[in-house]
Parts: C-alpha cells; sequence; structure tokens
C-alpha cells in the first residue's frame, strides 16, 4: 500500500474514534451530522436497515453499529481503492476502538416527576451511611423515595476519611438537593470493646451543617437501611418543636410508639426501656430546625443504645408531654425498621480472564 494510502487509513480511525468521543460527550445525535458524501446521514451509515429499538442507546442518541462502519468502510473503498483485506481490518479495529469508548459512557441522570417550584419549608433528611455491599442498593431504594417529596435536602454522611465515589456518583443521578459529607467515628470509639455508637458522629456532622445553613423547616434521622411512607415526610412538616409517630418492625414487641390514651401521650411503648426517658427509635422523630437553633448545646451522645435518649434529652427544656403526636395520633406506622440481609464482600475478578469485559465496570459499581 502507497504511503499516503496509510495515511488516510490512521486519519480515518483517529477522525472516527474522536467524533465518537465527542458523540459521548456531547449528546449529538448522528443524524444531527451531515455526511461528507450523501445528504442523507442515516443511509450513508446503513442506518435505514437497522431495526428502530436496536438503533438507540439508553439516552437516546444513535448507536454506531458494526453496520454502520462496513458501510463507511465500503464508501472509502469505493473511493481509494482499499483491498477486502484491508477493509474488515479497518472495520475490527474500528469496532473495538468504540466498545472500549462504551465503558466511559457519561451517566444518565434519572428522571424525575415534574415539580412547580416549592413554597412549603425545607425539609433536611441526616442519613448516616458507611461503605458495605449493601450501601449503594440501600441508598438507591431511598432516593427514590425521597425524588417524590417537595423541597427536601438531603444530607448524606458517610463514616469514612474520604467521600465513596460510587455514593457521589448516584447522589448527582438523583437530582435530589444533597450534601455528600464525612465524618468518621474517632478511634477511641471505633476501637473500643463491645457495642460501638454508630452513626453518631454523621448525626452529630449533620447538625453542625443545619446549624450553619439552615434558618427553617424540619430535620429528620433517617438511616439508609429502613423504609418510609412517602405520608411520613407530608406529616413531619407539621413539626413545630419535637414531633413523634411509631416505627414498625422495632424490637421484639415489633413496634416502638408513644402510647396515646383519649387523644392524650400517656407513655412509650417499646421492647427497649433500659431506664431511658425517651425510649424510642431513631426513626420516631422529628425537630423544628428552630428549636434546635434555640438550643446550641444539643448533641447526640456517644453512648450505645443511647443515642436517641441522649440527644433528645439535650433539647431541655422539653419534656415527653410536649411531644407532638403525629400520623394519626400515632395510629399509622409510616416508617419501617426493615434490615436487608448481609452480603459477603465480592470475589475478586479473575483480571487475566476478565480485564477486557463488562465485568471490570460491574465491579466497580459493587462497593
Amino acid at each position: 500500500m502507497k504511503s499516503s494510502m496509510k495515511m488516510g487509513v490512521v486519519a480515518l480511525i483517529g477522525v472516527c474514534v474522536v467524533f465518537y468521543q465527542y458523540h459521548l460527550s456531547n449528546g449529538v445525535r448522528f443524524d444531527q451530522l451531515a455526511d461528507f458524501n450523501s445528504p442523507d446521514p442515516a443511509s450513508a451509515y446503513g442506518a435505514a436497515n437497522i431495526p428502530g429499538s436496536e438503533m438507540y442507546d439508553y439516552n437516546g442518541l444513535r448507536r454506531v453499529s458494526e453496520e454502520m462502519i462496513r458501510a463507511a468502510v465500503r464508501n472509502v473503498q469505493n473511493s481509494n481503492g482499499l483491498s477486502p483485506e484491508l477493509g474488515n481490518l479497518l472495520v475490527q479495529e474500528l469496532m473495538g476502538q468504540f466498545n472500549k469508548l462504551e465503558g466511559v459512557r457519561p451517566e444518565k441522570p434519572c428522571p424525575l416527576p415534574s415539580k412547580k417550584t416549592s413554597t412549603l419549608d425545607p425539609l433536611y433528611i441526616i442519613t448516616p451511611t458507611y461503605r458495605r455491599p449493601e450501601q449503594i442498593p440501600e441508598l438507591t431504594r431511598m432516593a427514590h423515595t425521597l425524588m417524590l417529596v417537595e423541597n427536601v435536602h438531603w444530607l448524606v454522611i458517610e463514616d469514612a476519611n474520604v467521600p465513596t465515589e460510587q455514593v457521589t456518583k448516584l447522589l448527582n443521578r438523583t437530582g435530589i438537593k444533597f450534601q455528600h459529607l464525612i465524618a468518621p467515628m474517632p478511634d477511641k470509639y471505633k476501637n473500643k470493646k463491645g457495642a460501638k455508637p454508630r452513626g453518631v458522629s454523621n448525626r452529630n456532622r449533620g447538625l453542625k451543617w443545619i446549624r450553619a445553613n439552615a434558618t427553617s423547616g424540619v430535620f429528620y434521622f433517617a438511616d439508609d437501611d429502613n423504609t418510609y411512607d412517602i405520608d411520613l415526610f407530608n406529616e413531619i412538616r407539621q413539626t413545630q418543636n419535637v414531633s413523634m409517630f411509631p416505627v414498625g418492625l422495632c424490637t421484639k414487641f415489633g413496634i416502638s410508639s408513644p402510647v396515646v390514651k383519649n387523644g392524650k401521650f400517656s407513655g412509650f411503648y417499646d421492647g427497649w426501656i433500659a431506664g431511658r426517658k425517651f425510649p424510642v427509635d431513631m426513626a420516631g422523630f422529628a425537630v423544628s430546625v428552630k428549636f434546635l437553633l434555640q438550643r446550641p448545646n444539643a448533641t447526640m451522645p456517644y453512648r450505645a443504645g443511647f443515642e436517641e435518649d441522649g440527644f433528645l434529652k439535650s433539647l431541655a427544656p422539653f419534656n415527653p408531654r410536649e411531644i407532638q403526636l403525629l400520623a394519626d395520633n400515632c395510629t399509622r406506622v409510616l416508617a419501617w425498621h426493615t434490615q436487608t440481609k448481609r452480603n459477603e464482600p465480592s470475589a475478586p475478578l479473575d483480571m487475566k480472564l476478565y480485564g477486557d469485559t463488562n465485568l471490570v465496570h460491574l465491579k466497580q459499581q459493587i462497593v
């Protein structure tokens, strides 16, 4: 082959690769681009012979198929005299390059229900989380609930020294207003034998953020492994100071709730009282931002099993008789203390066997 012909082939490969990178990064459809040799760009690449369901990817962009590449190479063969062997080699090289580029496709944002500009006060949802195999699926489930809530601000706070990349990607896709923060458990508690005060550093970090950035609204401690009825968020918007409501699947009693008699608070029902003034579950109360700001010393203690009680007592002056009863006078369960089955970490991938396959990208999504 003449040197000029070789240069032409190399240039064609380079142009195609650069073109497809631009296609991926900017969302340009093939039918928006004029082909050099045809007024109909789709027909120039053989698109007319590809079934409609196979012509577009999940972003609605026209796929680069093998038929399109072969059609483009045939055009070059007809105009420049490429041999069939060289044409086949060129097709294989281009397909290989495009398949590699498929792996770096940008994340697709999740579709959101249409929302008008909300006039409601904000809800601040404080969610502690930590790196584990179930982290992404549980945050995904919770995100799909919060996507239905008006004017919500999600504070996702990891027990980690650096944010987990997969969590950041997920949050960016949801369209929810969020803060991705870190708050590692202090070593003196992490290295302590026995029960550990999990989530305390995360929640206190959330309280610190609210004090610095919020002036109105309501905040709620929502763990990532719970299940929430959408009505719960409508209910807690009514919180004046501190509100409470039942939590299902909690302790051996199956439920944790204020006891209501004749429409008034009369005590607590919980499977673990342990001398607590406020024997409630973390998912069973919400607090007004203004109420918190009036109590600058309110904080959650690093005491396993007494986190809720310690925090609520730190809101003094406040006593159980002042609790605002929600969920139809505590007759409805709107929060469930569900627990996902614990999974073992996934086995390492054999890179010799699978290093050039889709499994590399899939494994990166399994925390």
